[in-house]
């Protein structure tokens, strides 16, 4: 069964939809939620995320999709967006989820893409979630703020405390530039002790494999299992036929060894 649901986050609604195993006999099944990346929503480039979650759903998971703040079908506007607000969606999200009567509340993963890694990461180790899958990760905030503030957005964000990024069509503020100092994904990750897969493409134009490798490192602190996979092709959202369906079996693969356990 797949629902369209609304979960409170602060002063807001994310819009969200929850896939539920029609498995009757099973009172209460573990959990997945998905966190997807800068300016992209719940079913993601190319429906990844949809695909995954019918994929889960069927394997008896129950997935939870949905739009950040600002994204998507969300309310508020993109233009407000931090890491902080992002954070705290992902973790009104969660908070969501485990209170359902359908939930193992003691099995729940997240799983991150992009800058979605972030807030996965960070909501995984504060809330000693079970199993954390990342997909090209950002690791490095600061490296946002170098991709997309040019000299012009600089003066503009400055005088005005917003402005336009014409590759994307939308708004960004000054405050989610800030925010990009001051979190730090890798200490979340070094604290985390669940289990870990992180899967990054070589040919990454976004984001360079070296953030996979970063996460991966750090998880090596704590974390109960580390996979790195690295694909030769695929692109930042795995727009290859091969790379997207590796993707999607070694994600099933990951959740299934990790939440039935």
């Amino acid at each position: 069964m797949e629902k369209f649901i609304s979960i409170k986050s602060g002063s807001y609604r994310l819009a969200a939809i929850i896939h539920i195993p029609d498995e009757k006999k099973v009172k209460k099944f573990p959990g997945v939620i998905l966190c997807h990346g800068f300016s992209g929503n719940k079913a993601e480039s190319h429906f990844i995320f949809t695909r995954l979650a019918r994929i889960l759903c069927r394997s008896g998971i129950v997935c939870l999709r949905f739009d950040f703040m600002g994204s998507g079908d969300s309310s508020g506007y993109f233009e407000n967006m931090t890491l902080e607000t992002e954070i705290m969606d992902a973790a009104s999200t969660y908070r969501y989820l485990v209170r359902q009567p359908f939930i193992e509340s003691g099995r729940i993963g997240i799983l991150g893409l992009s800058m979605g890694a972030i807030p996965a990461t960070i909501i995984a180790s504060k809330f000693r979630l079970n199993s954390v899958c990342l997909w090209s990760p950002v690791a490095f905030p600061c490296e946002i703020r170098r991709k997309i503030l040019t000299k012009k957005i600089k003066k503009t964000l400055d005088r005005t405390g917003s402005a336009y990024l014409s590759g994307y069509g939308l708004k960004i503020s000054k405050k989610f530039i800030d925010s990009l100092d001051s979190i730090d994904p890798l200490s979340a990750a070094k604290n985390y002790n669940g289990y870990t897969l992180v899967i990054h493409s070589k040919d990454d134009s976004v984001i360079d494999v070296s953030h996979a490798i970063s996460y991966y490192r750090a998880f090596h602190n704590q974390a109960q299992t580390k996979k790195l996979i690295i694909l030769e092709k695929g692109g930042h959202t795995f727009v290859l036929e091969e790379a997207e369906n590796k993707v999607l079996r070694e994600t099933k693969e990951f959740f299934t060894n990790t939440l039935f356990t």
